[in-house]
């Protein structure tokens, strides 16, 4: 038995080196993680992620129990049965424990301390044999030789284990060579549903983790400033308009209800000794009433939203969301032009104002020092969603909280760090035309920006399933589009701010119609390349969104492959939020037409012939 030591940044531990999760220790050995013996709160309060928990997990809460937003993973966020915590130290042990001859393929299991084993036919030192058993409920467990049919005590021999596939291997008895009947794959034994697939221990299917990514999240002290119902109501009042922009207006609008600020005033007065009929009392009141009726102004425009409070947390939550990073250090386009690095920049910065009113974007924000966290809040095997399409059938994947034995909640392992990012705005209005002039909706008639987000919240749904796109037809198109776009983006800034596109990540503000795009590195600085292309090279990024819109795939991919494939949309799952779905080239460019000369196709019902949103 041997201990190591191994150098990594908290981030990279947390995606790397996590409980329950396996690795390879460098080039010799696979290991699993261990719960940490120390951990340190992380400074943000449980209560604050508890919408987003709820959402990450509601899919599988759901298909487990086949209730509608119910099941035991639901009932542990509702009853804060959890804490976010810092990995302060990382742990792991051998696994799995099963060596292999490679030469006679005599099979054995050991305990994890002890030393590699020797072939008892002199072959030498066996090595470890990096398979085992995993499944979608979260079995993971070494394999387990059977016994010889002829009550032999010899070991077992593991054979045609080089071939690739798993069902041509066998077990045999090193004595009597009999085979036995009894296969590598088996039915779980655990959840007694299905059977179990053989592979490498270190495949990224072995484990998922399950995160979020918390934009600007305030610490424990800080929460009570922006906790609550209101505050979230107050985000969603600043999408329609009718509560002033930023972080201070959105506090100030949540602060109090409307008659709060009266009876403050009040008592305010009565300590000074302030009576009616004096002029400080009557400014002051009068003030106050003021305040009152604007409070209530914005209240009122946003319940007439008709949201149910489980829509208003949605919706809210993603409002708050896209307040708190606006509020991350901005650069604006007006920023560049009243303070230009250099004079000769600023007709560049003017041209900027052209290429959004080309792209129909209403604005587009570098967030400097965007503060952000990532919580692994637990993990899956095998497959990332709630439910595995195979061809034998669709299987339950179950959710799996990190184990730990010391405390009566469950720990979600967290870092808070800090980024750079692009804050890009859709024009609201461009949207509804476009949604007009494809045929999905009769033209409302909204004139302002206001009016359209006003619109667009009324007539979408929520966005509350990662996996799966929505069924509502007019969400599904607006979640689409700012998808789409997004992915084009990140390929657009990928090329030249010094990132992989793998290394550049989205949050996807659908209701908002909005998008952001940052750093997704795993290091402890900001290298500051997203700036660089806010700075001198936007223009030339801006006018590649729609230099190609075609695949090398097309046009199979625009027709039949639902319009995104990994030649042309698709990214690494790291850097897609929702896994590469609800994606479609004939979005952003128009349905493809039918080829010259050849007959159109006969029309399909409910087939929308989209007009594309870049052009005209």
């Amino acid at each position: 038995m041997s201990f190591d030591e191994i150098t990594r940044t908290s981030v990279q531990a947390l995606w790397n080196h996590m409980p329950d999760q396996p690795y390879n220790w460098g080039n010799r050995v696979s290991v699993i993680g261990q719960t940490p013996r120390q951990v340190t709160p992380l400074d943000i309060p449980e209560a604050w992620v508890a919408p987003q928990l709820r959402r990450l997990v509601r899919p599988f809460a759901q298909q487990r129990s086949s209730i509608p937003n119910s099941g035991p993973e639901l009932e542990i966020i509702e009853r804060e049965q959890y804490r976010l915590v810092q990995a302060e130290d990382l742990r792991a042990e051998r696994f799995p424990n099963t060596y292999l001859c490679r030469t006679c393929g005599q099979f054995t299991t050991v305990r994890p301390g002890d030393d590699a084993p020797a072939c008892s036919a002199r072959h030498g030192t066996m090595t470890q044999f990096q398979f085992a058993e995993i499944h979608n409920c979260g079995l993971l467990r070494e394999l387990r030789p059977p016994q010889c049919v002829n009550g032999c005590r010899a070991p077992m021999q593991l054979q045609n284990w080089r071939a690739l596939s798993v069902a041509q291997w066998f077990w045999r008895c090193a004595r009597c060579n009999t085979r036995s009947d009894t296969g590598l794959i088996r039915y779980c034994n655990e959840c007694r549903a299905g059977r179990t697939t053989v592979q490498r221990v270190a495949q990224a299917s072995a484990y998922y983790p399950q995160h979020l990514t918390v934009l600007n999240p305030p610490t424990r002290t800080a929460y009570s400033t922006i906790s609550g119902d209101a505050v979230r109501a107050a985000a969603v009042g600043q999408l329609i308009g009718t509560v002033p922009a930023g972080l201070d207006a959105l506090r100030a609008a949540a602060g109090a209800g409307p008659g709060d600020a009266v009876t403050q005033v009040l008592e305010t007065c009565k300590a000074l000794g302030l009576s009616p009929g004096d002029q400080m009392y009557e400014e002051l009141v009068a003030k106050a009433r003021e305040a009152s009726a604007g409070a209530g102004s914005w209240r009122d425009d946003v319940q007439a939203l008709g949201f149910t409070p489980e829509h208003l947390e949605v919706v809210g939550d993603e409002a708050l969301a896209l307040a708190l990073a606006a509020d991350a250090s901005p650069l604006t386009v007006d920023d560049l032009i009243t303070n230009p690095p250099a004079p000769g920049l600023v007709p560049m910065y003017q041209d900027y104002r052209t290429l959004f009113g080309r792209y129909h974007l209403a604005d587009v924000t570098l967030l400097r020092e965007l503060p952000i966290a990532y919580i692994v809040a637990g993990y899956t095997r095998v497959s990332a969603s709630a439910v595995q399409r195979t061809r034998s059938g669709d299987r339950t994947t179950w959710f799996k909280f990190f184990p730990d034995p010391k405390s009566g909640r469950y720990p979600m392992y967290g870092k808070r760090g800090e980024t750079e990012g692009l804050l890009v705005r859709i024009d609201p209005l461009e949207v509804i035309c476009w949604l007009v002039d494809s045929g999905v909706v009769p033209d409302p008639g909204m004139t302002t920006a206001d009016e359209a987000h006003r619109w667009l919240l009324g007539v979408c749904e929520p966005v509350v399933d990662a996996f799966n796109p929505p069924d509502h037809r007019i969400t599904a198109a607006v979640l689409g589009l700012v998808h789409s776009m997004a992915h084009r983006f990140m390929k657009a800034l990928a090329a030249r701010c010094g990132l992989n596109v793998d290394s550049l990540a989205e949050y996807l503000f659908p209701s908002a119609a909005a998008f952001l795009i940052y750093a997704n590195t795993r290091s402890e600085f900001v290298l500051g390349g997203i700036e660089h292309v806010f700075r001198f090279d936007l223009a030339d990024a801006l006018s590649e969104l729609d230099a190609d819109p075609r695949c090398v795939f097309d046009p199979p991919c625009r027709r039949s492959f639902g319009g995104s494939c990994a030649a042309c949309l698709h990214t690494s799952e790291v850097a897609c939020e929702r896994f590469n779905t609800v994606l479609d080239r004939n979005l952003l460019f128009g349905t493809l037409p039918p080829v010259s000369g050849a007959a159109a196709p006969p029309p399909v019902p409910g087939e929308v012939t989209w007009r594309g949103f870049w052009t005209p």
